[in-house]
């Protein structure tokens, strides 16, 4: 039964439920400047800002354009073959006949320094033959002490350095296969293999200009040494030089149509030209030709998300990471892909994946804390957020924007993991999200937008103040919340909604009843589908006595949003108030439909007089 009797108002004294009803919209993506609801512990909803980078950004990282080191190791041992084989066919001709080491030696012995110059330059041949690359140095080495003037040893003694320092680019020894080089070039100014190796311990080092003269002078000493077109297109896109790298590709593939390495640089080239369907094609003919590389299917999903097909490139970075263990950039973009895509668990997957490849890698985290966020896992995300922002501190790549961005978005987390932590009788951890926006503040350099959510996070702070009945502190949080907001407000921002409800109810908790519904009655007229802020103006006007305004307010909330339990409740007690017994049985009968006990019970307890004003 309810009677008439009259009892306080409060914005709502059952926070568990409150908190549950109002949790599933921030599990909805969200854009620039978005302005998303958050339950607070006194029943309403305050309203958060996103920044302008808040969405899920995109990873296209196939734009390369140098080798990896695997990938150098095999074109050295290309562009070795290719230059060995020559070699052979040249020493037919210009180098000395092969000789047997031990015949070599005996014969030395009694003979003139040239001509034992000639059998030393051929044991060092037959050594060549053998791939004895040491003992073919020593033997080239003592023929040209013999006589300075075999140009044959000379020819020989340079094949062989070159071939030595090439062996010891694969063994990671830079600073001797260098030595051995320079020495080649001594004996023969064109030994293509030496400047070949030059060339690659230039680019390994990103000495490009010389890496460039290198390549060129490798070029020009054998033309025959085709293997090189790639190395040095991909350098020369490097410089900028697109007609050149163009050029030196295209004759690549011409030579070699089937080398999928090249179709995935040429994919990579192409993106970076925003060539995306040409990167597209040229990446599956690499995958046509060599269905094992992983670089083909990453570099065919960076393709297809520039070209907006972001579905449809998931399966490609899925294989991207089958095929090659720990491969971070597929599996950061294949978590931005699902996160874009909706599919928030894979997300989380997907980038832990890429925070186990490279676990100090602030992009993976952030992803993985955005996830979560998407996901409903704000006490995950939280973590996630704080793990970001140290990263990006000891990384000067990061402005202070995404820094700023980052902050703001643990703020939130920590905001909505607030109603969570009220369900499980869980201190919230509002402190937290204050000192996260004071830093988003700072890097942002005074936004709207940060100041706005600073406002909030002091707002809701002040909520568990009260609730704790540390009144000078809640006090003192609130008016810091309206300095905050009205100096966001005074900035003009595009998204004012947000910051003037949260004016609105910091107004109300203030005691300025008059001010509160002067700006709520701007709210609700720029956001009519705002229940919140509707149930939030009738709040204001019972406080200022217009209980019959307040009806109308609670009304409309329902309205909005039938499942919206705080304003059934207002506007049942408010009708019990006003001995409108009819209008407060339908909000009970309503109340109870939506599983909300402790608001029904509380309503029943007025309605019986067992609750005083």
């Amino acid at each position: 039964m309810f009677n008439g009797r009259k009892n306080r108002l409060y914005r709502s004294i059952f926070t568990a439920f409150s908190a549950a009803s109002i949790i599933w919209c921030t599990l909805l993506p969200v854009g620039a400047q978005d302005l998303v609801p958050v339950s607070n512990i006194s029943g309403g909803s305050s309203v958060f800002v996103f920044r302008k980078s808040s969405p899920p950004r995109r990873f296209t990282s196939s734009v390369r354009t140098s080798r990896s080191s695997e990938q150098r190791v095999a074109s050295a041992k290309r562009v070795r073959k290719q230059y060995e084989t020559h070699s052979s066919e040249t020493a037919k001709k210009d180098r000395t006949p092969v000789i047997a080491p031990e015949k070599a030696a005996t014969a030395i012995r009694t003979m003139k320094r040239q001509e034992a110059s000639k059998m030393m330059a051929g044991s060092g041949e037959f050594y060549l033959q053998q791939n004895d690359l040491d003992n073919a140095v020593d033997s080239f080495r003592e023929a040209v002490s013999l006589d300075a003037t075999n140009s044959k040893a000379k020819l020989g003694l340079s094949d062989a350095l070159a071939r030595k320092g090439n062996s010891l680019v694969d063994g990671q020894k830079a600073p001797l296969a260098k030595s051995y080089f320079l020495e080649s070039i001594k004996y023969d100014p064109k030994n293509a293999a030496a400047y070949f190796g030059l060339a690659e311990l230039f680019a390994d080092d990103n000495d490009n200009a010389q890496a460039l003269a290198n390549y060129e002078k490798a070029l020009a000493a054998d033309p025959k040494l085709t293997e090189i077109y790639q190395p040095l297109g991909i350098l020369y896109y490097q410089q900028g030089e697109i007609a050149k790298a163009d050029a030196l590709l295209g004759k690549a593939l011409a030579l070699d149509p089937n080398s999928a390495e090249t179709q995935v640089f040429v994919a990579s080239i192409r993106l970076s030209q925003n060539r995306n369907q040409e990167a597209l094609d040229a990446a599956k003919r690499a995958l046509a030709i060599e269905p094992t590389s992983a670089e083909a299917a990453n570099t065919a999903g960076d393709a297809l998300v520039r070209l907006d097909r972001v579905k449809d490139a998931i399966p490609y970075y899925e294989k991207a990471t089958t095929l090659k263990q720990n491969y971070f950039d597929a599996l950061l973009a294949l978590g931005a892909a699902y996160l874009e895509t909706g599919d928030y668990p894979n997300a989380v997957k997907a980038y832990k994946g890429a925070f186990a490849a490279k676990n100090t890698s602030a992009e993976a985290t952030e992803g993985l804390a955005d996830a979560y966020r998407l996901s409903g896992d704000f006490n995950s995300a939280a973590g996630a957020y704080r793990n970001a922002a140290t990263f990006m501190d000891r990384d000067a790549t990061f402005s202070n924007q995404q820094k700023a961005d980052t902050q703001s978005k643990l703020a939130f987390v920590i905001g909505q993991q607030c109603a969570i932590n009220v369900r499980q009788a869980k201190r919230c951890e509002w402190p937290s999200a204050i000192t996260a926006m004071e830093k988003a503040v700072k890097l942002g350099n005074g936004s709207a937008i940060d100041y706005a959510n600073l406002g909030w996070a002091y707002y809701n702070a002040a909520q568990i103040d009260n609730a704790d009945k540390n009144t000078a502190e809640a006090k003192a949080k609130t008016e810091l919340a309206r300095t905050n907001l009205e100096k966001a407000l005074a900035m003009n921002p595009s998204f004012a909604a947000g910051p003037m409800l949260n004016l609105g109810m910091v107004r109300t908790d203030l005691g300025d009843y008059a001010g509160a519904a002067e700006i709520l009655s701007k709210v609700v007229k720029d956001k009519p589908e705002w229940a919140f802020a509707w149930n939030e103006l009738g709040l204001a006007n019972y406080k200022l006595n217009k209980k019959s305004d307040a009806i109308q307010n609670y009304k409309r909330a329902t309205d909005e949003d039938p499942n919206l339990a705080a304003a059934w409740f207002n506007y049942g007690r408010t009708s019990i108030e006003l001995g409108n017994m009819g209008d407060a049985k339908k909000a009970y009968k309503k109340l109870v439909n939506l599983k909300a006990m402790n608001f029904a019970n509380f309503l029943e307890l007025m309605s019986k007089g067992a609750v005083k004003r």
